[in-house]
């Protein structure tokens, strides 16, 4: 059996995607539904041995009659409700694939596939290619609690117990206020790091994302005044960090690395198994990967898949844009680049 799911039935997606080994947030409809970029689907096939779920962003490409297909922001990828899919079973979940593609125009897929799924890689060995794309950092929890702060670096163990004497105060944020004081931050801290407009939300992203998805978010308040804070979500055993902010004036203090360490604690107490921080950006290892990297020894492989179906029209697309000569560049696809 094969199904496409429209954001329509939103109730089906999420029964779909809960009824397999692994999932996380970003595989949930409700977070597909906060990404206006395309036209959300989700892709089933079952045939009574084993299920398969891949949940993605349809995109027109301007000016074509084509189409292109990317995952949301984050580690999506495709799911199994099996350990080991036989290959008579991804055989036939290909085919099905590559008959959408072929039917919905499709040139290229781009995915960001979830560190702590590595049966993800299994599942699209025959079509396509997954690249090492970089590591991210994660708590195990499952460890004593003592284990898990063996591993917080000197500096980060010296940071939080600062923050604590300086009578830093983490709380979960309850008010309307609260949550427009944490978005104003967030924005005030994207523009200070420069970043793409793709990483910038108006107020009602935050309200939205709190109200559908398994979330809570934790603000740092200091002499009674909100100076940061994080979003997190709270999925399926894993526990990340999703959008973090430190207001301008107080990045002296840092108060992450104590907002963090409070919601490690939150985990620990939920009993969950992982908190997974995510890596830096684009999967390099910069400032950010070397923020996370003080509070775990952790690290997962970050994986991306990469697929052209149409070669004839990638190509072409490809030379519009670059009539001269196409760039050494990793960005896939190419003909989005620039």
């Amino acid at each position: 059996m094969f199904e496409i799911i429209p954001m329509e039935n939103h109730v089906r997606w999420n029964e779909i995607i809960r009824s397999m080994n692994d999932f996380d947030f970003y595989h949930l409809a409700e977070y597909h539904r906060l990404d206006n970029s395309g036209i959300p689907l989700l892709l089933h096939y079952s045939d009574g041995t084993a299920g398969f779920a891949l949940p993605f962003i349809l995109r027109h490409i301007d000016g074509t009659a084509y189409n292109d297909i990317t995952s949301v922001y984050g580690y999506s990828g495709p799911l199994t409700d099996t350990d080991r899919p036989d290959r008579k079973s991804l055989a036939a979940f290909h085919k099905e694939l590559l008959r959408f593609f072929d039917e919905n125009s499709i040139v290229s897929v781009f995915f960001r596939l979830h560190p702590l799924f590595p049966v993800q890689e299994k599942m699209l060995e025959e079509t396509g290619s997954t690249l090492d794309t970089g590591f991210t950092v994660a708590i195990d929890l499952n460890l004593p609690e003592n284990e898990q702060k063996k591993q917080y670096s000197h500096s980060l163990k010296n940071a939080v117990n600062r923050l604590k004497k300086k009578n830093l105060a983490v709380k979960k944020a309850e008010t309307k206020a609260e949550i427009e004081a944490f978005a104003d931050i967030y924005t005030e801290t994207m523009k200070r790091v420069h970043a793409s407009p793709v990483y910038f939300f108006d107020n009602t992203y935050f309200r939205r994302f709190l109200e559908t998805l398994p979330s809570a978010l934790y603000v740092a308040y200091y002499e009674d005044k909100i100076i940061g804070g994080s979003l997190f979500t709270d999925c399926n055993g894993i526990i990340q960090p999703h959008l973090s902010a430190t207001l301008n004036d107080c990045l002296y203090l840092s108060p992450l690395k104590y907002v963090w360490d409070q919601i490690r604690h939150y985990g620990v107490e939920k009993n969950r198994h992982y908190m997974h921080l995510g890596g830096g950006l684009g999967g390099n290892r910069d400032t950010l990967f070397a923020f996370k990297a003080q509070f775990s020894h952790l690290y997962f492989p970050f994986k991306t898949w990469r697929y052209v179906h149409n070669r004839e029209i990638y190509d072409r697309l490809v030379c519009d844009r670059y009539p001269e000569n196409w760039p050494d560049s990793s960005f896939f696809p190419l003909y989005r680049s620039g």
